[in-house]
């Protein structure tokens, strides 16, 4: 039991050096693709590595994510796949299967029961996320280095956290009027005007977590 102990261990050890060895080498990107920066998914076929990014299995699959799927023991089943714009994915043998909006444990389950349905015997089913569909802020304005800053897959981007992204506000920048320009789940576009400088020095004041496609503009003082 010692033995399988350490074995896994190790095996965890040296999965996790492989992944730091491919972002270290992926020579600093652009924004976006940050966020799936172990590299590009091999389209389908087998021999697959298994290497993917490491999420929660809470996370949820939308269009343009890259997944790769592996059936144990089923080499000519393993293959990478898109995420279409219609939210699905097409595998061998069970076709087209819709997987957009659902997480990836519930993707992963749905695999594995269309495969035992009609094709395989108890089959054993990853999936790792291999590319991130691009989630991303804009912030323009007087900042030291504005542009696109990447949302993390797994988590929120906070206002603070992009600002650090860019350097932060310029000296001739406001921090206490900036905007933020938001398109909401109706399609309207809101706007609503933020004082940062009473988020990074008032501990009551609550940071605000930014969404993707958010713009930020930061004005020029008046002087």
């Amino acid at each position: 039991m010692k033995q399988l102990t350490r074995f896994f261990f190790s095996l965890l050890f040296f999965s996790g050096s492989l992944l730091m060895g491919q972002d270290g080498g992926s020579g600093g990107g652009d924004g976006p693709s940050g966020a799936g920066s172990s590299g590009g998914a091999r389209s389908g076929g087998s021999g697959m590595s298994g290497i993917g990014i490491v999420v929660g299995e809470n996370y949820v699959l939308k269009p343009s994510d890259v997944v790769s799927i592996e059936v144990y023991q089923e080499d000519d089943l393993n293959r990478s796949a898109r995420v279409e714009g219609d939210g699905s994915i097409a595998l061998s043998l069970i076709g087209k299967v819709k997987v957009a909006g659902m997480t990836v444990a519930e993707a992963q389950s749905l695999i594995t029961d269309l495969y035992n349905r009609d094709f395989l015997v108890d089959p054993q089913v990853s999936m790792l996320v291999v590319q991130f569909s691009p989630k991303v802020v804009h912030i323009l304005g007087s900042v030291n280095s504005p542009g696109v800053v990447p949302i993390p897959p797994d988590r929120d981007l906070t206002l603070t956290e992009a600002m650090a992204s860019v350097r932060g506000v310029s000296r001739l920048g406001n921090p206490r009027s900036i905007t933020i320009k938001r398109v909401d789940e109706d399609g309207r576009s809101v706007q609503m005007e933020v004082n940062f400088s009473r988020i990074v020095t008032d501990p009551n004041v609550r940071d605000v977590v930014l969404k993707e496609g958010d713009t930020i503009w930061v004005p020029e003082r008046i002087i």
